[in-house]
């Protein structure tokens, strides 16, 4: 059995730790969900060589930071802060990948997020946040 996960007061989180809190509670929790949900790690600050050698690369601005690929569909995932808002480049890749058929969901919060995924994969809650 796996130990709780720690309490998290969401009101006073960066978007990495909620993003990183619910990750870790997928790949601890939900093992059918690993390399299903995956991180894509377009974001940070950096030179502007490896900058451009990745925009080379096909790193693309506003790529949701997480993907979930389940049963032959891709939803993507974006966490903000209670208060955060999607960037531009952010809404415009929602446009696109909603007329391709993908969803995609800006997370604020564990609980929400752990409803989104027990919703679209079916599989049965066995864990609440103290």
């Amino acid at each position: 059995m796996l130990p709780p996960l720690k309490p998290l007061d969401e009101s006073k989180c960066s978007e990495g730790a909620v993003q990183a809190y619910c990750f870790m509670y997928a790949w601890n929790y939900l093992p059918e969900l690993r390399y299903c949900l995956f991180a894509v790690p377009n974001g940070g600050r950096r030179q502007k060589i490896e900058g451009a050698q990745l925009k080379g690369m096909g790193v693309v601005a506003g790529i949701t930071d997480c993907i979930l690929l389940w049963e032959g569909k891709a939803y993507g995932l974006e966490f903000k802060t209670l208060k955060g808002k999607a960037r531009e480049t952010q809404l415009k890749c929602h446009a696109a990948w909603k007329k391709q058929g993908i969803d995609t969901y800006i997370i604020r919060e564990f609980d929400p997020f752990q409803e989104l995924i027990h919703g679209i994969t079916g599989i049965e809650i066995l864990y609440r946040k103290p």
